[in-house]
């Protein structure tokens, strides 16, 4: 447990103007960019997920933060969960929703985003009846076109990242559960809940997030972390996708005005070690780390990785935050970890 920090959550509005680009194939975009891990494009039920393998199990932790060290080897989402993903998501769980919990997975801010972010991401239309079901649809960026779809997802609290995770555990199927599997929820909307052992998705561990971000055993020198998830020592620039080898979308970069909500694996060439993108900007990330009171009483989880609002302090491995497991914001998002490899 940690105490809970106060962490600067100012939002810095920039106006930029939009960019266009083409990403290829499923859930992601394309790399120019070599890395250690070969990916998999993990499909489960209606959904497919890629990930990338994070070996060197038994690593140590980084020295200058203390996190890092994993005893096991995993594999993490290559991107954040997609638009397109949360979709069919709803889809399949929330078109007649027995209770607010299941109802509130989508929210209006996931349509009526604010105009200098997104042109919105997705609609909900019908009654959440039986004889009239909600029907979740992605909403078109006519930067993007076809890319819509692989806009990173916002406006996520813990709790909805938790109920993706259980829904992909139980088999991400019309009829799987959201509320056991990896974590016990039972259409709770507060409180702190823990992984359960044998969980087959879950919401990562701050420590392997953060391995998967700054972690690289070809590094030179005594301490195998970079200071951000670009193999990098020096701050990515903030600039419009796909942008060089150390970008990233953070601080509102220039020539995004309208579409800060970029698709995963646009900065292409902008990799971690093992293969994974956006972690140095785009959405926060939801971790499952847990923040105490000054009474020991866990109130909030953590976050890590900055987002397109913030600036530059929030993208190095210096800059964890932690929020109550009911925010949701247009820059929080997440990834998933599995032991599907």
């Amino acid at each position: 447990m940690r105490l809970n920090p106060i962490f600067f959550r100012a939002k810095f509005q920039v106006i930029i103007l939009a960019g266009v680009f083409l990403l290829s194939a499923c859930s992601g975009g394309s790399s120019s960019s070599t890395s250690s891990s070969t990916s998999s494009n993990n499909c489960v039920g209606l959904v497919c997920i890629e990930t990338v393998n994070v070996g060197d199990a038994g690593n140590p932790a980084d020295a200058d933060t203390g996190y890092g060290a994993v005893s096991q080897a995993y594999a993490i989402g290559k991107y954040e969960v997609t638009v397109s993903q949360y979709v069919t998501f709803l889809n399949a769980v929330a078109t007649v929703p027995p209770n607010s919990a299941i109802k509130d997975l989508w929210n209006v801010d996931m349509h009526d985003t604010a105009s200098y972010v997104s042109g919105g991401l997705i609609e909900r239309t019908g009654l959440g009846t039986n004889v009239a079901p909600y029907v979740y649809a992605e909403m078109p960026d006519a930067a993007l076109g076809a890319n819509s779809g692989k806009r990173a997802m916002l406006n996520i609290s813990w709790f909805s990242a938790a109920r993706f995770a259980n829904w992909i555990h139980n088999g991400a199927t019309t009829s799987a559960s959201t509320e056991t599997g990896a974590y016990t929820l039972n259409y709770a909307t507060s409180g702190v809940f823990t992984k359960n052992d044998g969980a087959l998705w879950w919401i990562p561990s701050e420590d392997q997030w953060y391995k998967a971000a700054y972690y690289d055993p070809t590094k030179s020198g005594a301490n195998k972390y970079w200071k951000y998830p670009t193999r990098s020592n020096d701050l990515p620039v903030a600039e419009a996708f796909p942008g060089g080898s150390n970008s990233a979308n953070y601080d509102s970069p220039a020539a995004l005005e309208g579409s800060r909500v970029t698709p995963v694996g646009a900065y292409s060439s902008s990799v971690s070690y093992y293969g994974t993108y956006d972690q140095a900007g785009s959405m926060w990330e939801w971790n499952d780390a847990t923040y105490s009171n000054f009474d020991g009483v866990p109130i909030t989880r953590g976050m890590r990785g900055g987002s397109w609002s913030l600036g530059m302090i929030n993208v190095s491995k210096f800059g964890p935050r932690d929020y109550e497991p009911i925010y949701n914001d247009d820059d929080s998002g997440f990834r998933l970890a599995t032991t599907r490899k």
